[in-house]
């Protein structure tokens, strides 16, 4: 499917087209439908990906038994796009790429005709399972008179946060994977448009953990903030990590 035609199906969703038109984002990438899927009609859904379990490993992911072709998506990263798949039941799994185990697993949802998604990996306590959840987003609020954001805490060695936008406590005590059980903490908060300095705390102290951000929010689109860890052979590392759709 063409750019122009992709933007055209993305419109016919009324509560999102005042979002969809300031995000501008052109779906790309394609994706054969599970054999396990239950498709009616030329409809799709869309869905981002995002690999944010530090003890755990790279994943291919699986829609109803079948690979997406996009190949391993290797921990700490994530997508910047939608890419689409055919409207229908899923059971979606992660594989490690060399010896083809499960990681984790989403049972069998619906994805919803002309739904937007976030599917991800991440740890909720240090040396934890690795899991796996879906968020369905929410962009019924969206308007051009705002920027909009959203935080997770995906960084599993660290208890709680404190989340700071140009000096003021916006969130408290943020756990690891919070969002996950509390889907409240998945709908994006509006904010002036403008340029900010955000940095993560450990809660109830002035201990910075991680990187400092300083972004620009342009009105009409959204954000997805998040606290991340990676291992390495110099130990662990914290940053804070932005999310913005792109063409």
């Amino acid at each position: 499917m063409g750019k122009s035609n992709m933007r055209k199906a993305k419109l016919q969703t009324i509560y999102l087209m005042v979002f969809l038109i300031s995000l501008g984002a052109k779906l790309t990438s394609c994706t054969k439908a599970g054999s396990g899927a239950v498709v009616t009609g030329p409809a799709y859904s869309f869905i981002s990906t995002m690999n944010l379990a530090p003890y755990g490993d790279s994943a291919n992911i699986y829609f109803g038994g079948n690979e997406y072709p996009g190949g391993a998506i290797p921990i700490g990263s994530y997508s910047n796009s939608y890419f689409k798949v055919a409207s229908g039941t899923y059971d979606v799994d992660f594989k490690t790429p060399t010896t083809d185990s499960l990681l984790a697993e989403i049972p069998s949802s619906t994805f919803d005709s002309l739904g937007f998604y976030t599917i991800l990996t991440y740890n909720d306590s240090a040396n934890g399972a690795v899991k796996a959840a879906k968020i369905t987003e929410n962009f019924s609020n969206i308007t051009n008179d705002s920027a909009y954001f959203r935080f997770f805490n995906m960084s599993p060695d660290v208890a709680s946060v404190d989340l700071y936008i140009n000096g003021t406590k916006v969130q408290s005590s943020r756990a690891p994977a919070d969002n996950i059980l509390n889907t409240f903490l998945n709908n994006f908060q509006g904010i002036p448009g403008g340029y900010y300095t955000i940095v993560a705390k450990l809660a109830g102290t002035n201990t910075m953990v991680g990187t400092t951000l300083t972004v620009s929010f342009q009105s009409g689109q959204v954000f997805t903030i998040f606290l991340e860890e990676l291992h390495g052979a110099a130990g662990n590392s914290f940053s804070l990590a932005i999310l913005q759709f792109t063409d």
